[in-house]
């Protein structure tokens, strides 16, 4: 059994969850998960760093692999930026990222004033935007003009020699699908026979991920990835609950919220 660490960068600062990145590989854990939000769960956690700068700042202090759990690569981020952030934080780890990706909830992803669309619009934008990613990590100049996003004359110049795996979330039947169809891999947080049949059935439990196979759609087996956590509640309430749980705003309008007082 491996046991992961989770940065829950909705409840510490920047320099707090370097130092428990630092203190979790002396401690003999295998793994980082680390949350991307904009907002946290609630008031009383008070922090929600950039995902992006702390995980350069990780990848100087320690040696474990670290996964985004999860990004939503959609509505406030355009796939081309996440493409080139992923592949930069692939170079600094050295091979060991893993980019998690899911289709958001408004909690975070209202704050552009952007529409927010229901879960079969949300879980298309994510796979066209993985479609992005990929084609982005082959470091060629890429054109794309598809129904939800366009990527003009982009190229990356800084990546890894390996593109990033991209494992993807998954809690109901499509977002399984999708996960199966597009991800290198599965992350759920309360697996059970339904949904892990939905995935490929040679996929074994590692933990809280599954691998998978890539989008082009082989099915080639594929060693059992190693999961860097588990997940569940955080230390101060049920309420702080990292992203890979079911999103409490399940209605399509943004989650109100306001900055926490002093």
């Amino acid at each position: 059994m491996r046991i992961g660490y989770f940065l829950s960068s909705e409840e510490y600062t920047p320099a707090e969850l370097v130092e428990q990145a630092r203190l979790a590989e002396e401690a003999g854990f295998t793994g980082l998960w680390i949350s991307d939000h904009y907002h946290p769960w609630n008031h009383e956690q008070g922090q929600s760093p950039f995902v992006w700068s702390v995980i350069g700042a990780v990848s100087q202090v320690c040696q474990l692999p670290i996964m985004t759990a999860v990004t939503c690569p959609t509505v406030r981020t355009h796939p081309a930026v996440i493409a080139q952030a992923a592949a930069t934080s692939a170079v600094l780890t050295e091979g060991r990222f893993v980019l998690g990706v899911g289709s958001g909830e408004a909690l975070n992803e209202h704050i552009t004033g952007a529409p927010w669309p229901g879960a079969d619009v949300r879980l298309e934008m994510l796979e066209e935007a993985v479609a992005v990613l990929r084609r982005l990590w082959t470091g060629e100049v890429v054109n794309h003009r598809g129904r939800y996003y366009t990527v003009e004359h982009a190229q990356l110049c800084t990546l890894p020699g390996t593109p990033p795996p991209v494992y993807v979330s998954g809690f109901g039947e499509k977002s399984i699908d999708l996960a199966a169809r597009i991800g290198d891999g599965y992350v759920t947080t309360k697996p059970d026979a339904d949904g892990i049949g939905r995935f490929p059935p040679r996929a074994a439990p590692t933990g809280r991920w599954w691998p998978g196979r890539r989008a082009a759609g082989r099915r080639t087996p594929r060693r059992a990835a190693r999961s860097p956590t588990g997940c569940g509640p955080t230390s101060r309430s049920p309420a702080s609950w990292p992203r890979c749980c079911p999103p409490r705003n399940t209605s399509n309008r943004p989650a109100r919220w306001s900055p926490p007082t002093s």
